[in-house]
């Protein structure tokens, strides 16, 4: 899990990255940052009433999906999000400082909206090549802002068993999660959370002393990922780095579409290109380009987050 806001001067500080490193990985991610930068001011108002646009056709359908989810999990269990972590916990009432880094995941999620309603992926795998780019707390964010959208219920999964990021973020709820519904054939009904955001629901990682990618190659993720995108209108995977593990690429097989996370000064461009190349291109939803600091008009430094999310 990353240290999301102001971690890059610090770190810089601490131990200089080659300006060329930063530059290689500006290159390869440039365009879609690009992108993001000629909307300026406009996609940022626009973007929600955008939204609501491209979201009236799916009325109908989303209100089946919420009524689905709400049936299957009338009895599951509630907990609160904890609200100490601001820079963890990104709504602008909590923190209007970091209202840049909420447009940022706000416009990525209306691009990955326009995505799904081409494609009708109900699940995307989050991901990056090493720990700490800040997949995690995309994930998170991400489903925060889409739980925002009427009538459309979302699953975070904290699929990495190895470090429970996802879960700690949750307040790390003592309750069974993914291994034990891996493991034990515990039942999704009393693994899977409400939380006190509308429509925001999380099954954390759970414990277990078996391997991780044992526990993904059994038949019961397939079956589990089955049940999860007829019950929601979408399932966010937190899993673990692509690189170097087998977990990544079992459970990108039952995920319709894949992110990719990289940061700023910290990501390699031979790992983010090494990702990429393992995965399925029809399957990339996009990339998004994490930690970037650029000076604001003000003096002060504001964070954005690039990506793509056309159509491949």
């Amino acid at each position: 899990m990353s240290k999301f806001f102001n971690e890059t001067r610090s770190a810089q500080k601490i131990n200089p990255v080659p300006a060329t490193a930063n530059v290689d990985i500006q290159e390869l991610v440039g365009s879609l940052k690009q992108s993001m930068e000629s909307n300026g001011s406009s996609a940022t108002h626009s973007g929600e009433r955008d939204l609501d646009q491209l979201l009236q056709p799916l009325k109908e359908s989303h209100e089946v999906a919420t009524q689905v989810a709400a049936g299957r999990l009338e009895n599951c269990r509630s907990i609160r999000l904890p609200r100490t972590e601001e820079r963890s916990f990104l709504v602008s009432q909590y923190n209007p400082t970091m209202q840049a880094a909420v447009e940022a995941y706000r416009t990525l999620r209306t691009r990955l909206v326009k995505q799904q309603t081409r494609s009708g992926a109900r699940s995307m795998v989050v991901t990056s090549s090493t720990q700490g780019e800040g997949k995690t707390l995309t994930t998170f964010n991400l489903a925060l802002c889409y739980a925002k959208i009427e009538n459309w219920p979302v699953l975070m999964v904290d699929a990495d068993l190895r470090t429970r990021g996802l879960s700690n973020l949750a307040g790390d709820p003592e309750s069974a999660g993914l291994a034990e519904i891996l493991e034990k054939d515990c039942s999704y009904q009393s693994a899977v959370l409400r939380t006190d955001v509308p429509s925001l629901y999380v099954l954390p990682a759970g414990e277990t002393a078996a391997s991780p990618s044992e526990l993904f190659s059994g038949p019961r993720w397939k079956e589990f990922m089955g049940w999860a995108a007829e019950s929601f209108r979408l399932v966010l995977v937190d899993s673990p780095p692509a690189l170097n593990l087998a977990d990544f690429e079992l459970i990108a097989a039952r995920c319709e579409s894949v992110m990719v996370v990289s940061r700023a000064r910290k990501t390699a461009r031979e790992s983010l290109t090494k990702v990429l190349a393992q995965i399925d291109p029809r399957k990339i939803a996009g990339v998004v380009f994490n930690g970037a600091e650029e000076p604001a008009d003000n003096g002060y430094y504001r964070y954005t987050t690039a990506a793509k999310a056309e159509g491949n």
